[in-house]
């Protein structure tokens, strides 16, 4: 048999073919008859193998050693031992303290921007002492939290614009020469009512624009027809009339036999009013 093959088989070489018998492992070195023994003394042997491969070969070694993991880790009182998962409550406040978390909610330095809900920034304190987050965690959370916030009102008041501004074109287009007339309806329902700014902008975000504008066009309707200038009112001939009352009243109209005749007469009154009328209905 080759010496290759051999190899692979586990033969020894012998001629019979019968592997070697394993070594037997070989005893742990010991000193020298004589030889001073370990500085480590009688410590244990994973001790023992520790202190070896650190190459701690005096004591000297092994405090050079450990002082500077204090100072990678910032000085001895800067060490943190973690608690156990059933550390109980004055171990875990114990802990918290260590990294930083203030005697109590009111001593986070946290600054509230202007017109902050006070409730929620009380709940924000105690609840940042409550996971024990030291007063730097805290503020930033809280700096993080208004900012994105911040960002999510102004998102909102800019959608609010652009609704409202879209909302007012599309009364414009119904309400066509009207829009004016209706507005000034609106703008006496709100005097006569005593509604002030706050209040309008309730009704705004719960209405809409459209429907709040609509709502007091319809009550300042309801409270009589204002004056033109020079003490006469609307003769209903078209003005302050939106397209859809406009379009109704010339269909009234053309069933009005007697108003249909002076019509095609030519006689102005009448033809005036149809003339209004019209421009009212298709925005003439």
């Amino acid at each position: 048999m080759s010496d290759a093959t051999a190899a692979l088989l586990g033969d020894n070489g012998g001629g019979n073919g019968a592997a070697a018998p394993a070594a037997a492992p070989a005893a742990p070195a010991t000193p020298p008859s004589g030889a001073p023994a370990p500085w480590y003394g009688s410590a244990d042997e994973a001790t023992a193998a520790y202190i070896t491969n650190k190459g701690w070969d005096n004591p000297l070694k092994a405090i050079e050693s450990y002082r500077n993991l204090e100072k990678f880790a910032g000085g001895s009182k800067s060490l943190v031992e973690l608690p156990g998962p059933d550390a109980p409550p004055e171990k875990m406040a114990e802990f918290y303290a260590r990294l930083g978390r203030p005697e109590s909610p009111e001593k986070y330095s946290i600054e509230a921007p202007q017109g902050a809900d006070p409730e929620l920034v009380g709940w924000f304190k105690s609840t940042a002492h409550e996971l024990g987050m030291s007063d730097a965690q805290a503020k930033n959370l809280f700096a993080k939290y208004n900012e994105m916030a911040g960002g999510k009102l102004e998102a909102m008041a800019q959608q609010s614009a652009a609704d409202s501004e879209k909302a007012i074109t599309d009364l414009k287009r119904e309400w066509g020469q009207a829009y004016e007339k209706q507005i000034d309806m609106g703008k006496r329902a709100v005097a006569a009512l005593g509604f002030n700014e706050q209040m309008l902008s309730d009704y705004e975000a719960k209405l809409g624009t459209g429907e709040m504008l609509k709502l007091f066009a319809t009550l300042g309707t309801k409270m009589g027809e204002p004056a033109f200038e020079g003490g006469g009112r609307s003769d209903g001939s078209g003005f302050g009339t939106t397209p859809a009352q406009a379009q109704q009243q010339i269909a009234e109209l053309k069933t009005d036999q007697q108003f249909m005749a002076e019509y095609m007469k030519g006689n102005p009154e009448y033809v005036t009013k149809m003339t209004r009328l019209m421009k009212a209905a298709h925005g003439a």
